[in-house]
């Protein structure tokens, strides 16, 4: 990424489970860095994992308010209010499998339809990689490609051109420079490549940078903005998108889990998308795919195309990609739980 490189795939997944032995499965942001996955899982251990027994709950959000309610001092203590964040996105999306588990629905039966798919986009595709990765996506039927820019050495006009000449008739490119620009080159870079139609520029400045400069970065481009995985809270996501984002794109992970990403959906100012961001496990991925299947044909969620055997392998087939979308599990439950023998490869000790 523009920001660093990513040497191992560390992850964190979350597993509770009810006195009646209904159990479900979430996953906590942990990307990076290296450690962070263990960090996290000592907080759910040492400060979390008591203030969960003995909870009941109809709907998730209670849980989440009750945690909120019990720790939200303690993170501010420790200057993690964020890391609470992420953990309280897994243990969201982990009682929502729970809870479709234990009434024997899948979450498309929970939506009312028999079934429920996807449609998915190539993420993360970087520049030594175009000539393989895009006609191998596209191959997939998925029709959006989302490169990394951001590296001066590459030369950001150039890799757009080199993508949109690979990328088949009626598909589109769009480019994530995590956070890397400042105003002044985020708005030459996004006029360099503005003829060349990319879909969206996501996170072309920081998260955190002044809602004005934002707004001056909209209105001096007609490349849509796009951003997400590092905002928290429905009433920051509906600012940012008054701002100028024309595509939101929360975490599963990183914030709200499935209820923060529903209710965000049911809140969409009109214009602006609904594109799930997700670069994790295939528990996460499944979540994020669900958010993206319930908001309707107007939203895809990113598949990332980067070999991860956490995504292809810890829960078997589960993301399979025909046509450019996955197909949700039809089992009880909101995601497919991991193999006993992958969790038992990829185990991590502290």
């Amino acid at each position: 990424m523009a920001l660093g490189s990513m040497f191992t795939r560390p992850a964190l997944l979350v597993r509770i489970e009810a006195d009646d032995g209904a159990y479900g499965w979430g996953e906590v942001w942990a990307n990076f860095p290296q450690r962070a996955n263990i960090h996290k899982a000592h907080l759910i251990e040492d400060v979390i994992a008591g203030k969960l027994k003995n909870q009941t709950f109809v709907d998730p959000r209670e849980v989440n308010e009750a945690l909120r309610k019990a720790l939200s001092v303690f993170f501010l203590h420790v200057g993690q209010l964020q890391v609470l964040e992420h953990i309280l996105a897994g243990i969201d999306t982990a009682l929502w499998d729970l809870a479709l588990r234990a009434s024997g629905q899948s979450f498309a039966q929970f939506t009312g339809r028999e079934r429920l798919a996807a449609q998915s986009y190539a993420a993360s595709i970087n520049c030594e990689h175009l000539d393989r990765l895009i006609p191998k996506h596209a191959a997939l039927g998925q029709t959006h490609f989302k490169l990394k820019i951001g590296f001066a050495e590459h030369g950001n006009r150039d890799i757009v051109e080199r993508a949109n000449a690979l990328c088949p008739s009626g598909t589109r490119i769009m480019v994530d420079s995590n956070q890397s620009w400042s105003l002044e080159q985020a708005r030459l870079c996004l006029e360099s490549i503005g003829d060349l139609d990319p879909f969206f520029a996501e996170e072309p400045l920081p998260a955190n940078a002044p809602k004005g400069d934002w707004e001056e970065l909209a209105s001096a481009t007609d490349v849509p903005l796009a951003g997400g995985e590092n905002i928290y809270g429905i009433d920051e996501f509906l600012s940012m998108a008054d701002a100028g984002l024309r595509v939101l794109q929360p975490d599963v992970a990183k914030w709200g889990g499935v209820s923060g990403a529903l209710d965000l959906a049911d809140a969409m100012p009109d214009g602006v998308l609904l594109w799930p961001h997700f670069m994790g496990t295939a528990v996460g991925q499944m979540a994020a795919l669900s958010v993206s299947a319930a908001a309707g044909a107007a939203s895809a969620c990113e598949v990332d195309v980067n070999e991860n055997a956490l995504r292809t392998e810890l829960c078997g087939d589960a993301i399979t990609i025909h046509d450019g979308v996955v197909s949700l599990p039809e089992a009880p439950g909101l995601v497919t739980p991991p193999l006993d023998a992958r969790l038992e490869r990829f185990r991590e000790t502290a």
